[in-house]
């Protein structure tokens, strides 16, 4: 989205737009190395806008100039900073919006991004399904279009089993469920489990759905602890 801040057209006098991407790769490569040698294990990188950019909304201008593929090369510019055994652990999110239970982009079929996203020879992606009508389509779109070899690395999908914005709190057997349905389609090898969306159960965001941001935390602990139980379920039916 910092791409976002130079003009479409025309230049910024005296900064170039090619002087403005190479700042904008090397922050972004600073930023993730911060990450590692703070001693994180993996780092995600925030893809919300990718969906968007396939939707013409009057209300943000930019999404009808076509920018999913600039993106895609603005973030593999950055990723070929980093060698395969670092961008194992260098992962793209992808959902259509959570901030206030609120969405962006949740009319934007996946065909229109998924076959882009995994042309970014990220490690993982940490993708929004279980809010999805059709989900059986998503996961089939999936295991055809992730790689096996994305410049050196085995991409990894994971997928959303658990809706943030939604107060209900799905079961173990549900994640499972998931989980059994996405391996007909995607091999076990490239397939894990994760939340939709960040929970953001905080003062700032007023979970209008959960009633206060206070029970959505208590929410959220919940949704977490059947995702891992359901997690470990479906590895025992896959024998992974």
């Amino acid at each position: 989205m910092l791409y976002l801040l130079y003009p479409l057209d025309g230049e910024v006098e005296g900064y170039p737009k090619s002087d403005f991407v190479e700042d904008l790769v090397n922050e972004c490569e600073k930023d993730i190395r911060t990450c590692f040698d703070a001693g994180a294990a993996r780092v995600s990188i925030d893809f919300t806008e990718g969906r968007l950019a396939a939707k013409n909304d009057k209300r943000n201008p930019w999404t009808g100039a076509h920018l999913l593929k600039t993106f895609v090369d603005l973030y593999n510019q950055v990723l070929d900073r980093f060698s395969a055994a670092e961008r194992k652990n260098i992962g793209i999110h992808t959902c259509p919006g959570g901030d206030c239970d609120s969405v962006h982009s949740f009319d934007v079929d996946y065909h229109e991004l998924l076959p882009s996203m995994f042309q970014m020879n990220a490690g993982y992606f940490l993708i929004q399904l279980a809010s999805e009508k059709d989900k059986e389509k998503v996961y089939k779109e999936i295991g055809e279009t992730i790689r096996k070899d994305a410049n050196g690395v085995k991409q990894v999908a994971f997928i959303g089993v658990v809706n943030p914005l939604d107060p209900n709190v799905e079961t173990p057997e549900q994640i499972r469920d998931a989980i059994l349905t996405a391996s007909k389609y995607i091999p076990t090898d490239q397939l894990g489990a994760t939340d939709d969306c960040g929970f953001s159960p905080f003062s700032i965001d007023v979970k209008p759905k959960h009633g206060s941001p206070d029970f959505a935390r208590d929410i959220a602990f919940w949704k977490i602890s059947n995702r891992v139980k359901g997690v470990q379920m479906a590895s025992e039916r896959l024998g992974v």
